[in-house]
């Protein structure tokens, strides 16, 4: 019964530890569980809107013809109804090819432009792409074409826009684009956060780690203060750390994509907070608090004496204590008194 109870917090650390090294190592590798990003920017559509307003500058501002069938009576009456409608037809054909042209550059501007469709970050890599089979197909899915290592590039995402957009056919930076301040600095607090959020989670791996080894001692161990104290210690350690790290990543996550949508609407810039990161995460912190909260549970039945080392220890003590019969006690009183004589 002791070992089938013991099996809880070992199995509650082994699938936290999963938890937490899938979130520190998602898109490590090119391609590998690349769902599970931090936040994700989208920059198909980087640039459409100064080409599409350039392109609406340019066009002749149609005439008003709904009015001028009004005054015309018989024949010229219904051939100018009908020429009004010939010519409405028209005005909804050249607007439908209009939304299949912001289609085609939302597919190929990012490519003209020199940077990729979309960045995902990572805990420890940055990842870019192409959306298949385009942008703005429904349910488009990633292709990623390359990662980088996030730390030696401070988890700047902006800093990797510009570079690219700079090398690129047209040689052009953020500012060509209208990338503003206010949106700059939303890249600039998120990469801190993200630091941070890092550091935090790395440690929180190894205590996690170290837990789950705990708790398989516990399982071979004999009940003893030391090791109870041990194991409270190591996941009460990880599910506080792990804690710290979810609030943070979550935050920064979900206000960085806020903050970018809003800011990023104009140049065609936007950002969605990873849903599945957040779950696995916060799923692991919850697992860990079952440990911790175990391992307290075995503690207090210790001090109370309610452990199986404590009913076996009872019962040796009464085995060896003598049955106290009225003649024993009347041997040992006897004795005594012969022996202060």
């Amino acid at each position: 019964m002791k070992q089938l109870s013991v099996a809880i917090p070992i199995v509650t650390s082994i699938a936290a530890f999963v938890l937490v090294l899938i979130a520190l190592l998602a898109g490590s590798n090119q391609g590998s569980l690349e769902d599970y990003d931090i936040i994700s920017f989208n920059t198909s559509a980087l640039g459409e809107n100064l080409i599409l307003n350039a392109a609406n500058d340019d066009d002749p501002k149609p005439t008003q013809t709904s009015d001028l069938c009004s005054h015309v009576g018989g024949f010229l009456g219904k051939a100018c109804a009908t020429a009004t409608a010939v010519a409405g037809s028209i005005e909804s054909d050249i607007v439908a090819l209009g939304n299949d042209i912001a289609n085609d550059i939302a597919d190929h501007l990012a490519e003209e432009l020199g940077i990729h469709q979309f960045y995902s970050v990572h805990a420890l890599t940055i990842c870019e792409g192409y959306y298949s089979p385009n942008a703005t197909a429904v349910g488009a899915t990633r292709n990623v074409t390359s990662c980088y290592k996030a730390l030696d590039q401070g988890y700047n995402v902006s800093a990797i826009f510009d570079h690219q957009l700079q090398v690129g056919p047209l040689e052009l930076n953020l500012l060509d684009l209208g990338f503003t301040q206010d949106l700059q600095d939303v890249f600039d607090a998120f990469k801190d956060m993200i630091k941070a959020f890092v550091i935090i989670l790395s440690l929180g791996v190894g205590l996690t780690g170290l837990s789950m080894l705990a708790s398989v001692g516990g399982l071979f161990g004999h009940e003893k203060r030391g090791l109870l104290l041990a194991n409270i210690a190591l996941a009460g350690l990880a599910a506080g750390l792990l804690t710290v790290s979810s609030a943070v990543v979550t935050v920064a996550a979900s206000k960085a994509a806020s903050k970018a949508n809003e800011h990023g609407n104009d140049i065609g810039i936007s950002a969605a907070a990873g849903s599945k990161y957040t779950a696995i995460i916060w799923a692991a912190v919850g697992l860990m608090f079952v440990t911790f909260g175990y391992w307290v549970w075995q503690l207090v039945r210790f001090r109370s004496g309610k452990t199986s080392t404590h009913r076996k220890r009872f019962s040796r003590d009464t085995e060896a204590k003598p049955e106290m019969s009225p003649s024993n006690l009347h041997t040992i009183s006897f004795s005594r008194l012969r022996g202060r004589r």
